[in-house]
């Protein structure tokens, strides 16, 4: 990575002091550049001026929010809901299956992984005390999942839900768009959940063959754009009636039956309803210094894999035990965008690294160091040196 852009790029993430800690929690929240406060004092400046006129220019930002996304997935006129986070947007979705508006003679069924982040494996692991029958496919071995998922669907299949990254692992999913050609085929609806690979992978819904499914993600995490940014894509041409549903659906219903719950067209049914616009300013902002900044998702992508390859490599290079490190069993390029490592004793790690200055995370028995564009080589090689000297300890 050049050492020049890193550290220049630091200096447009002052607040966060991105300079002085070592901040491998990308995955889960990136730190946010200076602009972003500009927009959230943007937000209070036009709420006092305008007071309920705000609006207007609040859902100005919303579309902003909206075609940033949509450059990512490479569908320029892509239908997207917004919404504070991606467990209310997966409810509108699931209320909007068939088999919640009809009775039928059959329970439930949806197909889905192991591999899901909580959001989406609470609530399904939920509908199963209401007769839902979920389905879940075992992610390893990772090579035959599609077929395995695939070997799932039938005429009884209401949903099939699942990742393009898995955030356990950070393993890509490179044949997820062969699930949803299947499920395209059977007319079953398919989401896939693209958190952990916006804007740290180029994510074109025609490459990735993802054109049928309903798209999944949000800013929380590698487009910095902090809370209440997810969004919802819809297909084209798709027209959705979901029971769980908010007043702004019925915005761009101008034929409205009194008495009848009317949907506007394509993103508009699952519109929400009155929310915090704070969100949308400071996204507006973070958004616009990613364009000036020329930060594409190819570029990112790039200065990820260099970032998770000096990482894995100078890992491997310490020769430790699996049974105190153990790195992926997968390829570094199907790695997406942070590295997970297997250890008994993953939490400890991370309170043993945050003493030091080196923040991450882990879950379960996967210790996960999240690189972001703003970090040097420099902190890196110190997030090592931290690595390799409690490895000791913690063996």
């Amino acid at each position: 990575m050049d050492q020049d852009f890193a550290l220049t790029l630091q200096t447009h993430y002052q607040s966060f002091k991105v300079s002085e800690r070592i901040l491998l929690s990308g995955h889960s929240h990136q730190a946010w550049p200076d602009v972003a406060k500009l927009g959230l004092v943007k937000c209070f400046d036009d709420a006092a001026k305008h007071i309920d006129e705000k609006w207007s220019l609040a859902f100005e930002k919303a579309d902003r929010v909206r075609d940033f996304y949509r450059g990512l997935l490479g569908e320029p006129q892509a239908q997207i809901a917004l919404g504070a986070s991606t467990h209310e947007l997966i409810l509108r979705f699931l209320s909007d299956l068939h088999c919640f508006k009809q009775p039928l003679k059959r329970p439930i069924k949806i197909v889905t992984t192991d591999g899901e982040f909580h959001s989406l494996r609470r609530q399904l692991s939920r509908l199963k005390d209401i007769n839902v029958d979920i389905e879940v496919v075992e992610v390893q071995p990772s090579d035959t999942l599609a077929e395995r998922i695939i070997n799932k669907l039938d005429s009884d299949t209401d949903a099939v839900m699942l990742s393009a990254v898995f955030f356990g692992t950070s393993e890509i999913f490179n044949d997820v768009g062969l699930v949803a050609k299947a499920a395209q085929d059977l007319n079953i609806p398919c989401l896939v959940d693209a958190y952990h690979a916006l804007n740290v992978l180029p994510f074109n819904l025609d490459a990735w063959q993802l054109t049928s499914a309903f798209i999944v993600a949000g800013g929380y995490k590698y487009c910095q754009a902090g809370e209440g940014n997810c969004m919802l894509r819809i297909p084209a041409d798709y027209q959705g009636s979901p029971i769980i549903t908010g007043w702004y659906a019925e915005f761009e219903v101008l034929d409205h039956v009194p008495g009848k719950v009317g949907y506007g067209p394509g993103q508009s049914a699952f519109a929400g309803s009155t929310y915090d616009p704070a969100s949308h300013y400071r996204a507006a902002e973070v958004f616009d210094f990613f364009e000036q900044h020329k930060l594409t998702d190819i570029k990112l992508r790039a200065i990820s894999q260099q970032q998770i390859s000096v990482l894995w490599q100078g890992i491997e290079t310490m020769g430790l035990s699996r049974d105190v490190l153990a790195l992926p069993s997968h390829n570094i390029i199907d790695n997406a965008g942070f590295l997970s490592l297997t250890t008994a004793k993953a939490n400890q790690w991370v309170v043993a690294l945050g003493k030091q200055g080196v923040l991450c995370d882990s879950r379960g028995n996967q210790l996960r160091f999240g690189p972001a564009p703003y970090l040097s080589n420099a902190q890196l090689s110190n997030a090592l040196n931290a690595i390799e000297d409690l490895a000791k300890s913690l063996s």
